[in-house]
């Protein structure tokens, strides 16, 4: 299997996929790359060992990503330079398509990945497989609007911090609080309302109040975030208040990023750009990656 080399993508990020090389028709290095020579390949091509290779290959990665990511639908594009520069881990593009699958827990409407550049990996001294040179990709992935309001009511780090929490009220000081009965919904131009019963922890007899507040996804330095947030507090404050924007500073800083596209930038992994956009009914992440040379 260490041929499969993409997998790394899938294991690393949740667009880690095994792609295996393959070589051009032509003699000699095409595009850095060293392939196999005219003879060599055309004896490949008309045994029918190049179909074989390409065939059993592609039907490899489907059967990975299926199990990993339990996808309705897959389809594999692997253009090859010959089959046996495709067991050496070569190959000239790759592209990914697949349909209603989970990554992380993270429900997936559609995804796509492909390459721009040939792929080469080989075995370097740490007894891993790297690129031998740059690969450029590209990853979209589209999630579903009801999809994402699951996924940002159910992630740990928002049970975590959102649960027990020191209310800032200036000019008092804080307050220990908890948050219930939270409920959080994104609408289709990436509005997220918040909203939860705020209880006294230093009052126990105290009844909960109504806390509010509205924001919108945006990508900033890779990172996604909850930004422009205002809130209110039912009897407390309201959006236009002082108070309002202490509290609503203190929550951006409390639960934002959202979600860290660096943190997957590890084993030559290298995000360039990261872009949001906004669908009747769900949002498109473009994140365009680098795996790099050792």
């Amino acid at each position: 299997m260490h041929i499969f080399l993409m997998i790394v993508l899938i294991s690393n990020i949740l667009f880690s996929i095994p792609v295996y090389a393959q070589e051009q028709a032509e003699p000699g290095i095409q595009n850095e790359v060293p392939v196999v020579n005219k003879f060599s390949y055309n004896v490949q091509k008309y045994s029918g060992f190049n179909f074989l290779i390409d065939s059993l290959v592609e039907g490899i990665i489907k059967l990975v990503f299926k199990i990993k990511t339990h996808a309705d639908d897959i389809d594999i594009r692997l253009d090859i330079y010959s089959g046996w520069d495709l067991i050496r881990k070569k190959a000239k593009y790759f592209k990914l398509s697949a349909y209603k699958l989970s990554v992380k827990n993270i429900p997936i409407e559609e995804i796509l990945l492909e390459t721009s550049e040939p792929i080469y990996f080989k075995k370097y001294e740490d007894k891993k497989n790297h690129a031998v040179i740059p690969l450029d990709l590209n990853l979209k992935m589209k999630i579903n609007l009801a999809d994402i309001t699951e996924v940002l009511n159910n992630l740990p780090k928002w049970r975590k911090v959102l649960g027990e929490l020191d209310l800032p009220i200036p000019p008092f000081g804080t307050t220990r609080v908890e948050l219930k009965d939270i409920v959080i919904s994104v609408q289709e131009n990436g509005l997220v309302n918040f909203s939860c019963l705020l209880k006294s922890l230093v009052k126990a007899d105290s009844e909960p109040i109504n806390l509010k507040f509205t924001g919108k996804l945006a990508i900033k330095e890779n990172k996604l975030i909850i930004d422009e947030l205002e809130s209110e507090a039912e009897d407390i404050f309201t959006k236009d208040s002082e108070m309002s924007k202490s509290f609503s500073q203190f929550l951006e800083d409390l639960i934002n990023p959202v979600f860290n596209f660096h943190k997957y930038e590890k084993n030559g992994l290298r995000i360039d750009s990261v872009n949001l956009f906004y669908f009747p009914d769900s949002l498109l992440f473009d994140v365009k990656f680098k795996l790099l040379p050792p």
